[in-house]
């Protein structure tokens, strides 16, 4: 087939014209001075990076202090908005093809005639007719990275990332014989073997910091974040297993009587699945990394919840442990001195912004969702398209997201969390049980990311 615009040119249509005398990827030690510094290169960042290094005017630069590309484990849910983004950037049928569907999710309880045994109470559609054109899919988060990388040089800017640089700190000159065009000023220690310790100076219009929960530029801006732990241990792993568990490859919330719960997901590729499970109690004050958990803890807490079902686990290829907490930053963006009419020149995004249970599935794809609305008012504003003013839309519009998330989050988790009811009267039982799933489906629009409504402002 024969791509046209602006004439034609041959070869790999998805390759866009480079910037006219740049014909190897981009190397960002050129700059100095850069319109946009992104500090991270998770969901978050590298959305943010994709979508700018479309623009050839706009230099762009991504570090993290990571020193190559994510290969393993972490977030799997892409949420049907997620996909339409993915439209945008060109790459969602890579996905679909890879992908795990999730069209159904199982319910499971005690099973009313013998409690230490679990039965399915129910199986319902994962999401409603007609609500996209695309599915929730489960890839691995290091799959999704691959795609954003490979748009990025793919892009007009050749854009890669420069790993094993750690951010340290910034300072934003507004005024004196230093400010300018470039005013934000950040200081990155390189730990990248033969580098180590040799710090570098990226003077930028505008700092992302996309750096994840114990954020270093949330830190360097002051910004605080309020919330509290729910004092619940769980574990994760991607398994290759065997078992008589019946919907293994499915969507699958299970609930036991006193062994806790476990959540099944599917992982693509259809052998490796992943299991959310439940560890118990943690002590006010106790930490996830104080007790020592081992891979081996996980699957028999697992093997526990899913009795009479067998679980012969031949290989776990990632796992983490994790303890529960809903956080939300108190903004998502730098304080602006009174009579600046700059507007903030400094942001946060994704778990830098929010932190929460993954079980929800939404880490990931409200992440992504920041850096989209981000990502084309700092285009805007460094094009003149528009004044800096629209970038004040940002925190407003995505902070009530988050405060969304984190109310459904908790939710979610104590209603998932809680004991199932394994009285005689089974219409207690169905009743509890009910109530999980009226929960589950009353949200599915949210938690597919197509609910999202903003208030009045500049924009709406």
């Amino acid at each position: 087939m024969q791509y046209h615009l602006d004439g034609f040119t041959p070869g790999d249509p998805a390759l866009r014209r480079a910037v006219d005398g740049l014909s190897q990827p981009e190397s960002s030690d050129l700059y100095e001075e850069v319109d946009v510094l992104i500090v991270g290169c998770g969901p978050a960042g590298l959305t943010l990076a994709a979508q700018l290094s479309m623009f050839p005017e706009i230099t762009t630069r991504v570090v993290d202090q990571k020193l190559g590309p994510l290969e393993f484990g972490q977030a799997d849910g892409v949420a049907c908005r997620s996909m339409e983004m993915f439209e945008a950037f060109g790459f969602s049928e890579r996905v679909l093809k890879e992908s795990y569907w999730v069209n159904e999710t199982s319910f499971w309880r005690p099973d009313p005639e013998a409690p230490e045994t679990i039965v399915r109470a129910d199986r319902i559609q994962d999401v409603e007719d007609d609500l996209s054109e695309f599915p929730h899919t489960i890839l691995s988060q290091a799959r999704v990275h691959d795609f954003y990388l490979e748009a990025m040089l793919q892009s007009p800017r050749r854009l890669v990332p420069d790993y094993g640089r750690r951010f340290s700190h910034l300072v934003v000159e507004r005024d004196g014989p230093s400010a300018g065009e470039y005013p934000v000023v950040a200081h990155l220690e390189r730990v990248d073997p033969g580098h180590e310790g040799h710090v570098e100076v990226v003077r930028a219009r505008y700092v992302v910091g996309c750096d994840g929960a114990r954020s270093a530029v949330r830190t360097s801006i002051g910004v605080e974040v309020r919330g509290d732990a729910a004092n619940k241990l769980w574990g994760v792993a991607d398994m290759l297993a065997v078992t008589n568990f019946p919907d293994i490859r499915l969507k699958s919330a299970i609930q036991s009587s006193n062994n806790g719960s476990v959540l099944v997901i599917p992982r693509e590729g259809g052998y490796l699945f992943r299991m959310y499970t439940e560890l118990g109690e943690l002590e006010p004050g106790e930490r996830a990394s104080d007790r020592e958990i081992t891979p081996d803890d996980i699957i028999a807490a697992a093997q526990n919840v899913l009795h009479p079902y067998t679980l012969d686990v031949k290989e776990v290829s990632w796992w983490s442990v994790y303890e529960i907490g809903q956080r939300l930053s108190e903004t998502f963006e730098e304080s602006t001195p009174s009579g600046a009419d700059d507007g903030p020149r400094v942001f946060i995004t994704g778990d830098a912004c929010h932190t929460h249970s993954p079980k929800a599935g939404q880490g990931m794809n409200v992440s992504m969702a920041d850096s989209f609305n981000l990502g084309w008012k700092l285009a805007s504003v460094v094009l003149g398209m528009a004044t800096p003013e629209l970038l004040e839309t940002y925190s407003v519009e995505r902070q009530s997201i988050a405060q969304e998330l984190i109310d459904f989050d908790r939710a979610m988790e104590t209603l998932f969390a809680a004991r199932a009811n394994t009285t005689a009267d089974s219409g207690v039982a169905k009743a509890q049980q009910a109530q999980f799933q009226e929960y589950f489906t009353r949200h599915a629009r949210f938690t597919a990311g197509v609910e999202t409504t903003y208030a009045p402002s500049l924009i709406t």
